[in-house]
């Protein structure tokens, strides 16, 4: 069984940054996602896999209220090209959850799609390639993430891992010229 660092993100950022182990580059997103409104204590675990094709349990979250909107939370679901949901070798579909706030902010209803179907809004982010297994804690969360992963370090308030597998069906990269500094 894999091992995983345990890390604080904005602190394993900064210094990945200083000692360059970690470089940052420029993608932009460009998945379109299934969502709706989540039910407040509804429980939702996102799965991922490692570089064996092993499941990764990366979070478990629970639906509640924004304190910002005072709505509850998305449940968001992967979809392919198709519009169906994507399920995973280990049959885990894709689902994570996402805040009022943070949901409205990032997607917009994709009215071309029908029904459910949000298209991302925004533009460049910036990431940063990780080459170790680690379980970042942040806040009041944690998601584990095996090697190869990713964390999205465009807003230091809101940094967020993101495994392989969901950035490549999730982003493209668009410039690995960005040398953005993290204070």
């Amino acid at each position: 069984m894999n091992e995983y660092k345990k890390v604080e993100v904005l602190k394993y950022v900064r210094e990945g940054l200083a000692n360059g182990t970690l470089e940052p580059f420029e993608a932009e997103k460009i998945a379109r996602i299934h969502a709706r409104v989540g039910q407040v204590g509804e429980e939702v675990i996102s799965w991922s896999v490692d570089e064996n094709g092993n499941e990764v349990l990366e979070k478990e979250g629970v639906v509640s209220i924004s304190e910002e909107t005072g709505k509850p939370g998305w449940v968001a679901t992967k979809i392919d090209d198709n519009l169906n949901f994507i399920v995973d070798n280990n049959n885990h579909v894709n689902q994570w959850i996402i805040d009022d706030e943070t949901f409205t902010k990032k997607y917009e209803i994709d009215t071309i799609n029908g029904d459910g179907i949000y298209k991302p809004t925004g533009g460049i982010q910036i990431f940063v390639r990780i080459n170790e297994n680690i379980t970042v804690f942040q806040w009041e969360s944690n998601m584990t993430v095996a090697a190869g992963g990713y964390i999205n370090i465009t807003n230091p308030d809101d940094m967020y891992a993101i495994s392989q597998r969901d950035f490549n069906d999730t982003y493209r990269p668009v410039n690995n010229d960005s040398k953005k500094k993290i204070k």
